[in-house]
């Protein structure tokens, strides 16, 4: 199918239009997220621009002060694209980046001083390099990584981005030196259409793949504690223990005490710390849950460096001297921990099994301990403490 330039420039617009209709649908639909609304304003002052451009061309408004007000639309909206892009990926406001709009002023007040805003050629040149710039800059924006998002629809952001300016440097070469071009116009508009069709494509899908990531993270994170829930625990334990693979499950002493004598904001509050205190000495390798109620869940997989024993022993030792203070009244708060250790292959239900005997064995023990369930020490598979442990500490 062959498009005449003139239908093109028709299509270029009208492009910008429906990409600024659908960043405002999502903008409607999605409030909460930064640069939408900007990020449409710069579709449709491009697109203005660009009618501004194709009606002087035809002669219809003899005044220069259309072709300046259309020059103009491109370096303002470029850099109100930039502003609204990082807004949106690094999702914080656009503070003293606003200034980035004196930048265009300046181009604008010199095109007008000067008048080269009025040769075809030096506005076609101004018009491409403001394009490729800020696209370029654009690229770098989605890239860089701020929130340490792994979207797809980044990359494919940032290489649409980076066509534009291949795009630019085409048309570059077709004004200076017409039998160099590529291309023809007509050709390099089309896809520069194609461009802005996938640049509010990718926003949108950006979004959207934001939003599910989020609610899958939601749907997995523990609403107080802000640690991962016994749902995420469940789909990432393995379906069989191998030897040396380790369960440990941790229960807060006396916790409905806390509950009765400071009350249910105390109570969570506990829950809180112990649960981040937890969290924040464990390594990547371990798996972490809260399973409900005063009750967490770790998975230790064999190739952890670190000892079974000698980690649940320094969570114990942790939660210990562990300041809690509500309401200027320090609570006092301890763990029990029942640790199955698996010596041969067996089932993960088997294995979170012995490590609930001993958890039980820790609180008749006395609580503000670490008991080891072996099927290896003993023979009839009680929980065990290993030779010449205090009560209260072991290790694996």
């Amino acid at each position: 199918m062959h498009l005449d330039f003139a239908t093109v420039l028709v299509l270029h617009p009208l492009s910008l239009i429906v990409g600024a209709i659908c960043l405002l649908y999502l903008r409607w639909h999605a409030p909460q997220h930064r640069g939408l609304g900007n990020m449409a304003a710069a579709f449709l002052i491009v697109a203005a621009g660009a009618l501004l451009a194709g009606i002087s061309e035809r002669h219809q408004w003899g005044s220069g002060i259309w072709t300046l007000f259309s020059f103009a639309s491109v370096p303002f909206a470029y850099t109100l694209f930039w502003i609204s892009l990082r807004n949106l990926v690094h999702e914080r406001p656009a503070g003293r980046w606003l200034l980035l709009l004196l930048l265009p002023a300046v181009l604008v007040l010199l095109a007008a001083l000067t008048g080269f805003y009025l040769v075809g050629i030096y506005r076609a040149i101004a018009y491409i390099s403001v394009m490729s710039g800020f696209a370029l800059a654009g690229a770098w924006v989605v890239m860089s990584d701020p929130l340490e998002e792994s979207l797809s629809s980044r990359h494919a952001l940032a290489v649409v981005l980076c066509i534009k300016p291949l795009i630019g440097l085409v048309m570059a070469i077709g004004l200076i030196n017409p039998d160099l071009a590529l291309m023809t116009m007509a050709q390099t508009f089309s896809v520069l259409i194609l461009c802005q069709f996938a640049t509010s494509m990718f926003v949108v899908i950006l979004v959207q793949e934001r939003v599910e990531r989020r609610l899958i993270r939601l749907s997995e994170t523990d609403a107080l504690t802000r640690v991962h829930n016994r749902r995420w625990l469940h789909d990432r334990l393995p379906q069989r223990a191998v030897p040396g693979d380790a369960f440990v499950v941790i229960d807060i002493d006396h916790f409905k005490a806390v509950n009765d004598r400071h009350g249910h904001a105390a109570g969570d509050h506990v829950l809180t710390m112990v649960a981040q205190t937890m969290a924040g000495l464990l390594s990547r390798d371990a798996l972490f849950a809260r399973m409900g109620g005063e009750e967490f869940g770790l998975f230790l997989p064999r190739h952890v460096d670190v000892k079974p024993g000698v980690i649940a022993e320094t969570l114990r030792q942790a939660v210990a001297v562990l300041p809690v203070v509500f309401h200027e009244e320090r609570i006092p708060v301890t763990i029990s921990l029942g640790l199955g250790m698996a010596s041969r292959d067996t089932s993960l239900t088997a294995l979170m099994a012995k490590a609930d005997e001993a958890l039980y064995a820790a609180k008749r023990g006395g609580r503000n301990r670490v008991v080891c369930f072996r099927n290896a020490v003993s023979g009839d598979g009680a929980p065990q403490m290993p030779d010449g442990q205090a009560p209260d500490r072991m290790s694996a």
